[in-house]
């Protein structure tokens, strides 16, 4: 009992694991790296810690409250304060105008179409990722690369079901492909094809042997198939794996 009590307490915490690593796959599979924040404006400066007067240019009176914004009574027109300033622009959202400007000049570039797309995934932004991935595949219904794409968008949107279709071309395309088999199981597995999920993520892992996510996949499918033993297998297979 202690050793059943156990194992579902690995398991769980394993599947927990497994999810969150799911969405960095899925990340890394149709993005490129999520950018970074720009650093702060060098024109509004640090914030200042001394005790300066007021921020008007008149004839305040009243001393700053340590972080450089005067509270005084000036009658001047007065600095602006950080607070004030309009928000600073990440790169991301930088990049993100310039890739706008270009697919205003261009609409119908299906490259410019599938890095906006990626671009606005890597901003969480999965459903003006999808609109443009739609696009694209309109405009090029034979690319494997945007239907990979789209697919992926609509997993990380949790639509299982309508991921499939283009999972499944994908997998067609590219049967070499551990990662495609993978999400194909992925997706399956969620519509409640354990069959079918099981042979995808057997498929992946046959294709790439240290597939952990593959693997523990497998344990998934299997445990709700009621075989707890060789599910038990193939999550210690996907922890040795992943050296863990």
């Amino acid at each position: 009992m202690i050793r059943r009590h156990d194992r579902q307490h690995e398991t769980a915490r394993d599947r927990a694991r497994v999810a969150a690593e799911l969405l960095e796959e899925a990340r890394q599979l149709t993005e490129t790296a999520m950018l970074s924040a720009a650093p702060p404006d060098p024109a509004i400066g640090p914030p200042r810690n001394g005790n300066g007067h007021s921020n008007g240019n008149g004839h305040g009176n009243g001393h700053s409250n340590g972080n450089g914004h005067g509270n005084g009574n000036g009658h001047g027109p007065g600095y602006r304060t950080i607070d004030s300033l309009p928000p600073i622009r990440s790169q991301a959202e930088r990049q993100l105008s310039a890739l706008d400007d270009a697919v205003t000049a261009q609409p119908d570039s299906v490259p410019l179409l599938l890095e906006r797309a990626t671009h606005l995934g890597g901003m969480g932004r999965y459903a003006a990722a999808r609109a443009d991935l739609e696009r694209a595949l309109l405009l090029d219904p034979a690319s494997v690369t945007v239907r990979s794409a789209l697919g992926i968008v609509l997993l990380r949107k949790g639509l299982w079901a309508n991921a499939i279709p283009h999972l499944r071309l994908v997998v067609e395309a590219e049967s070499w492909s551990p990662t495609a088999w993978f999400y194909l199981g992925e997706a399956l597995n969620h519509v409640d094809d354990l069959d079918g999920a099981l042979a995808a993520f057997g498929r992946a892992a046959e294709l790439d042997p240290h597939h952990a996510k593959a693997l523990y996949g497998q344990g998934v499918v299997l445990d709700r198939l009621r075989r707890p033993d060789d599910a038990a297998r193939l999550y210690r297979r996907s922890r040795e794996v992943a050296g863990r």
